[in-house]
């Protein structure tokens, strides 16, 4: 499970943005312990309907950057691997960032920063050190998670008056446009799946909202690529029983979580597990993730 990979001189230190020559090195790593295949070969494998000689592996993206088409497309094209997109919509058709990566990239600074936010109307201050991409981003992830949990309506505020506090004027972090979003869905590589349209937490929010966004997402996939998506991804990896009803009820014929395990036959194609992959992985260390799989 990956996000995004951009070139190596854009500084973002952030797990989630991943440097194109690390990419193309796990690239490699994969192909060769591995069949990289996509998404659809891969049900078939896990159901028996064709057979496996090697391990295989699918490649995933979450959200929808610019990336994935401009820098993870070329790649994969020359290595001819194919692989995953799950596109939230809103930030797409609305040419925006959402929450997070407002505060990401506006915590993305080469000094020590100190943020104070109000968590059901008490203060809460974070402190992001000046250097050490790994270090900060321990702390900026613990930043993430703590407004994770508020309404939403408080944490978009919140996450606007940080960038606002930090003077953010632009991000190297950018989301798929629409051409670009039909690019990627005219490659013979990509599969393109549903990630909801605001990237809402679906556990926390009411049913009927969930199906709604589900819908909503699904009718603009369709609409920009021409293909309606049979594959969706839990936005944060949150699901429970109610939450996996209303996507399988949707018409998913997969969905994809957050949660590290192997993909087999016993496992639920709703609740199909990842292994994730981030900025802060050495070549060593990915290849020991991959080894367990093996």
């Amino acid at each position: 499970m990956y996000h995004e990979v951009l070139p190596d001189d854009i500084a973002l230190p952030a797990w989630t943005v991943v440097r194109e020559s690390d990419f193309h090195r796990q690239m490699q790593c994969l192909a060769t312990h591995f069949d990289v295949v996509s998404l659809d070969e891969a049900v078939d494998r896990v159901s028996g309907k064709a057979a496996s000689t090697r391990p295989f592996a699918v490649v995933t993206f979450d959200d929808g950057y610019q990336g994935n088409a401009r820098t993870v497309l070329p790649i994969m094209e020359r290595m001819g691997l194919p692989f995953t997109v799950y596109a939230a919509t809103r930030a797409i058709v609305e040419n925006d960032l959402y929450w997070y990566d407002r505060v990401i990239s506006a915590l993305a600074v080469n000094r020590e920063i100190r943020v104070t936010v109000k968590v059901n109307g008490t203060p809460e201050s974070y402190t992001i050190p000046s250097s050490g991409e790994d270090g900060r981003w321990v702390h900026v992830q613990r930043l993430l998670s703590r407004m994770k949990l508020m309404p939403a309506a408080e944490r978009d505020a919140t996450a606007s008056e940080i960038a606002a506090d930090l003077s953010l004027s632009d991000s190297p972090l950018k989301m798929l446009t629409e051409e670009e979003l039909r690019l990627l869905s005219a490659s013979s590589c990509v599969t393109i799946g549903c990630h909801t349209h605001g990237h809402e937490l679906l556990d926390r929010i009411s049913p009927r909202e969930a199906g709604e966004t589900l819908r909503l997402s699904s009718d603009l996939l369709t609409r920009i690529t021409g293909t309606h998506p049979r594959h969706f991804a839990y936005p944060n990896g949150n699901v429970n029983q109610v939450v996996r009803g209303i996507v399988q009820q949707s018409g998913f014929e997969t969905a994809v979580t957050t949660a590290s395990g192997l993909w087999s036959g016993e496992v639920s194609m709703m609740e199909i597990p990842r292994v994730g992959v981030g900025r802060f992985e050495t070549i060593t260390s990915f290849k020991a993730l991959i080894s367990r799989w093996v």
